[in-house]
């Protein structure tokens, strides 16, 4: 049994409330709840009641088992105006993405309701408690570290929409840069307001009621039932065996996971590995229906379920926590780019998961109602035999499962610890190049796909937190990307 706690993270104030209900002898479970809802306020471009995501979880001694509390299409795409739907270009420095916001762009929300879902089953300390942390910190402010600062720099033609949202994220009309004071005096109230009442209380209470009337009146698709119908479910991920070891993947709505088990196949079938790999993986899964369609062909022994519609690939944070007990939890949240609406009252920013064109490939609206958003977030446990060994996942768009396989691969193939492994470089290709951080340069053998060679560690290249616990030689190491500003903690 572990007798270490270990967290990684993408923020400072994340990892610091997980470490302290860790402290107060609260479990994984409970410290991943208190981390994610500290997101809402240090990571609010990531995480938010408005948002969606997946949760690897495992309880020690039993089999992992995934939270899935990703959004969910409204039931219908009836309107009595047409839908709220502008379109935004948000520029990535390399490149410029069009994406769409407005109440036609929000999907239902999973957030409160996975953690709902997981304080039924694994809590031990009561929600009020768990909110309390986050709701200081929203009261005092949390400071804009360099990430958060290009992120919020990125989408502020989104923020500067909700009236709410403008006021606390730009300082006279100047967007919130590195060191300036985030505070969401309103996400206290809604945090107290949670812990009273209880998570019902955002579905089925005033707050489902008022981004229903909000929507109906204002060109979006979410109507009340939509909202009192939404569940959190228990998922069975997809176990794979690689590096002699046991790799449990998310399965549907995640097709990250699925981009996964394709890659580790094609890793063990390729003399030439990564180069090789990543090019077949990219020709015949460039859309979640094309991945879905590839790895029911290529891999149909294993039991991937996608009931699923279109999804986002964009705005994604991850954590990891891992208790003295050995309970451990690997959580990824997006609200993609934000929709501009923030629920009144709350500073909640919700979701814009339906207004993504490139995952549109009918055109705008092509999601089925009433179900699932696919996602590439891609959150996972390696085991030995019965024994925890990683826990890991990123940030990084669609890049998602590439860049978590390759730390994977320098972690149990190439045998570096889990900090050389997070640290080396790292490839990708896109739009039909090889893109390689500066130390991949003299390693590669000849290929004929052109180079753009990146001399800094770019958050391009995702941001994958880990948790690496190696028994056999009493070491336990924790690993935040310094691509994404990743921190890390372990404490004996």
């Amino acid at each position: 049994m572990n007798k270490l706690f270990a967290i990684s993270a993408g923020h400072e104030a994340t990892l610091s409330v997980a470490r302290e209900i860790l402290l107060q002898g609260g479990n994984a479970f409970d410290a991943a709840i208190a981390a994610y809802v500290t997101m809402f306020v240090a990571e609010p471009c990531m995480a938010s009641a408005g948002a969606g995501g997946l949760a690897m979880c495992y309880a020690h001694g039993e089999r992992p088992v995934m939270l899935d509390f990703f959004t969910q299409t409204p039931g219908s795409k009836q309107l009595e105006q047409d839908p709220e739907y502008i379109p935004v270009e948000v520029d990535f420095g390399n490149t410029t993405e069009t994406f769409y916001h407005g109440m036609g762009s929000i999907a239902i929300p999973g957030a409160m309701a996975g953690i709902g879902v997981l304080h039924e089953r694994y809590g031990t300390i009561p929600l009020s408690e768990l909110f309390e942390p986050a709701r200081q910190l929203a009261r005092t402010g949390v400071p804009v570290n360099e990430f958060q600062s290009i992120d919020i720099g990125l989408l502020q033609s989104i923020i500067k929409c909700s009236p709410e949202l403008r006021s606390e994220f730009f300082h006279e009309d100047r967007v919130v840069e590195k060191g300036d004071l985030l505070k969401l005096p309103l996400m206290d109230d809604f945090l107290d307001h949670m812990g009273r009442e209880g998570i019902d209380a955002f579905y089925r209470g005033e707050i489902g009621r008022r981004v229903a009337d909000d929507s109906r009146e204002h060109g979006g698709f979410i109507r009340r039932s939509d909202m009192e119908a939404y569940e959190a479910t228990w998922v069975d991920p997809v176990e794979i065996p690689t590096y002699g070891q046991r790799v449990f993947l998310p399965n549907g709505p995640s097709v990250g996971g699925a981009v996964m088990a394709l890659l580790i196949s094609e890793l063990q079938d390729n003399g030439d590995r990564w180069i090789d790999a990543i090019t077949k993986v990219r020709k015949s899964c460039g859309t979640p229906q094309e991945i879905i369609q590839t790895v029911q062909r290529a891999l149909p022994h294993l039991p991937f379920d996608f009931n699923s519609s279109i999804g986002t690939f964009m705005g994604t944070s991850h954590f990891n926590i891992v208790d003295r007990e050995g309970n451990a939890v690997a959580l990824s949240t997006t609200i993609g780019e934000g929709s501009g609406y923030s629920i009144p009252g709350t500073q909640m920013h919700m979701n814009n998961m339906l207004g993504e064109p490139y995952l549109l490939p009918q055109g705008p609206h092509s999601w089925t109602p009433n179900v699932r958003l696919n996602s590439m977030m891609t959150p996972l446990m390696v085991f030995e035999n019965k024994d925890f060994r990683y826990a890991g996942g990123s940030g990084g768009a669609g890049r998602i499962p590439y860049m978590i396989a390759q730390v994977i691969d320098y972690l149990f193939n190439a045998g570096l610890d889990l900090r050389d492994a997070t640290n080396s470089g790292r490839m990708h290709i896109h739009n039909g190049e090889l893109h390689l951080e500066n130390d991949l340069k003299r390693t590669l053998s000849a290929h004929t796909i052109p180079e753009k060679h990146w001399d800094y560690r770019s958050l391009f290249f995702g941001g994958v937190h880990s948790i690496y616990v190696n028994d056999t030689i009493g070491l336990t190491e924790a690993a935040g990307d310094p691509r994404r500003n990743g921190v890390s903690y372990v404490e004996g």
